[in-house]
């Protein structure tokens, strides 16, 4: 590999090459470029991966790895949602590392053809089924899982490049021996030895340390079949079949026999609990070899000539929330959610104000960077309008015959297009869940008015968010699948107050933590006193003066207008750049407030009441009292 001093745009590179563990997959991705240019420069604050860029025989090649302990479908997801902004002409994305490999329950008299550490898989399963299925979140040990959904297969034109590959190697023509010629001057590429390659009974369970090599095992327990001789030991390997990926690696021998084996994985173990580092360097190395030799057999041309996927349908009526501030367990707890699908729901409950409808909002730009063929859906659950409007955009914004029509069952036909799995993709936010009598309470016998829960599709493909600021409502909507969002803690609204107010000097001393304590840390009142700050240039200090000189004045404070693209318009309550709203809040509720919320300053429980019943002041008013 030579590196040289050619620069290229960002637009120039076609091939991303991701390779999620760093220490092990990163070296032999790098020693497979034939040569290395400067990474051209691109916006760090929205992209905050490291790139190596370089060329394999023509190719453009962005090779990208996460950070060092952070693996799996999420933090892979995080990288490649900004990598392809970044580089907006990549056409062909190729995750090339190590898996555990799972062996045939039958086993074969030719040792070539049972599954053996070092062998490559390939997701291509050759049976017109998906190539690559999820399995479930965590560490699976011992016990069960299930399959909760798959990935998309690859171009066509990848799997006759494919198909052509297999034919190259029968007829002894692949170049594999080439490539892997390309490592040998790194030790921690050197086969470790036929005696460590062993596959227990799938039932049998480690004994002692991971990192004792099966020192303690039973080697009667050991699955009895033809070994690999060292005759055959240089021979190149791979295995086409369907790959289960997850956020972590499976160690239950009986668990892994349930599921059969896209992607390119370097088998590295049995994914049993005999699991060993032995073979991982090894394995991504033969990985890498053949993603290379792969590449070798595409004419560049073709890949760059493949279309870009279209960006699926996106109704979010807001704007990006700037103000946005903490919550990294929150959000990353939506994009675990969200990536799982299986018509599941999460439903996000808290006080008013406190920034459900920001996450929810941050989290769907995150899901349209990460997953851009996902369509997305806003919908505001005030009351049965506002729902059925948002369903009716959505059937305009489909071409849903017969939507425009005045006598058309909306709500009906939204469901039933979305709940079929060929649509395809998708999540949907349902914000301001907030009424029970028309979300979830039972039917009325003579009313003949349904449920909104009743009109909410389900697929396979889908998902669901919503929020509300009752727990039983939550509870109603997603089972135990809830989250419970409280205020900031007391950086988190500084943090939130430094990027608002436009005077940084007035962050200095104590008037900054009377100013967050009267506001009890909730963004939605920061925001709205900031932008009366602001708009008045004046000191913190004045403000919660002004604040504390009455009820009425702190109630006509957080009551003025202020200008945002992040919020609902036309309601009576302002709020951050988030779009959150009291209106279908009842006064009997408000009172509630305290004794549901302990942390809930009394004093604004008491202000948030006066809104509905008292006329605000106008600004003019309000400037005068400053004047004074």
């Amino acid at each position: 590999m030579a590196s040289i001093n050619k620069h290229l745009t960002r637009g120039d590179y076609h091939v991303a090459w991701i390779c999620p563990v760093a220490d092990i997959e990163l070296l032999p991705a790098r020693l497979m470029l034939d040569e290395e240019y400067p990474t051209p420069s691109y916006d760090t604050h929205y992209d905050e991966n490291t790139y190596i860029c370089g060329t394999i025989k023509g190719h453009t090649v962005v090779v990208a790895t996460c950070p060092q302990g952070e693996t799996g479908n999420v933090n892979a997801g995080r990288l490649t949602g900004p990598m392809f902004k970044t580089f907006p002409n990549i056409r062909m994305a190729v995750l090339v590392g190590i898996g555990g490999g799972i062996p045939r329950p039958e086993v074969s008299e030719d040792s070539l053809k049972d599954i053996h550490l070092a062998d490559v898989a390939v997701g291509w399963p050759a049976d017109g089924k998906p190539a690559c299925v999820y399995h479930d979140r965590g560490r699976a040990k011992v016990g069960n899982f299930e399959l909760l959904g798959t990935m998309a297969d690859p171009d066509w034109r990848l799997t006759n490049a494919l198909g052509f590959l297999a034919s190259d190697h029968k007829l002894g023509r692949a170049k594999f021996q080439d490539q892997l010629d390309r490592l040998r001057n790194h030790k921690e590429f050197a086969h470790p030895g036929l005696e460590h390659d062993r596959l227990f009974r799938a039932e049998y369970q480690h004994i002692g340390d991971y990192r004792s090599r099966c020192a303690a095992c039973d080697m009667k327990e050991l699955v009895q079949r033809p070994s690999r001789t060292e005759d055959n030991r240089s021979k190149f390997v791979f295995h086409c079949g369907r790959i289960a990926t997850g956020n972590s690696v499976i160690q239950d021998g009986e668990l892994r026999d349930q599921i059969s084996s896209r992607f390119i994985r370097g088998i590295s173990n049995y994914a049993d609990s005999h699991n060993s580092d032995v073979w991982r360097s090894y394995a991504a190395g033969k990985a890498a070899a053949f993603a290379r030799t792969l590449l070798c057999r595409i004419q560049p041309g073709v890949i760059q000539a493949m279309e870009k996927a279209a960006e699926a349908l996106w109704l979010v009526p807001f704007t990006k929330p700037s103000a946005f501030v903490g919550r990294k367990n929150q959000l990353a707890q939506l994009n675990e959610h969200v990536k799982i699908e299986g018509g599941r729901r999460l439903a996000m409950y808290g006080l008013g104000g406190c920034g459900k409808s920001a996450i929810a909002l941050l989290s769907a730009y995150r899901i349209k960077d990460q997953q851009p063929a996902r369509a997305i859906f806003w919908v505001p659950a005030f009351n049965p309008e506002s729902f059925k409007k948002a369903y009716r955009d959505i059937g305009t914004h489909l071409g849903i015959l017969g939507i425009t029509n005045s006598r058309a069952d909306v709500k009906k036909l939204i469901k039933e297009r979305l709940s079929d799995p060929a649509f395809g993709q998708w999540s949907m936010i349902v914000d301001n869940a907030d009424d029970t009598s028309v979300f979830v309470d039972p039917l009325q016998e003579q009313s003949g008015v349904n449920r909104l829960i009743d009109w909410l599709p389900l697929s396979r493909k889908g998902s669901l968010i919503f929020t509300t600021r009752s727990r039983k409502i939550a509870i109603d909507l997603a089972g135990s699948n809830v989250m419970r969002l409280g205020e900031l803690d007391e950086s988190e609204a500084k943090e939130m107050l430094e990027r608002q107010l436009l005077q940084k000097d007035l962050l200095e001393g104590d008037d900054v933590y009377d100013f967050l304590k009267i506001l009890a840390y909730l963004p939605l009142a920061i925001v709205q006193a900031v932008a009366f700050v602001n708009g008045n240039n004046i000191r913190l200090s004045q403000y919660t003066a002004l604040y504390k000189t009455s009820e009425q004045d702190a109630t006509d404070l957080l009551n003025l207008e202020f200008q945002d693209q992040g919020r609902y318009r036309n309601t009576k309550i302002q709020w951050p750049p988030h779009g959150t709203s009291h209106s279908s809040t009842s006064k009997r509720r408000i009172r509630l407030l305290p004794c549901i919320y302990p942390s809930w300053h009394a004093r604004l429980a008491r202000i948030f009441l006066l809104r509905y019943s008292r006329k605000k002041l106008t600004e003019k008013r309000m400037q005068k009292r400053l004047e004074h």
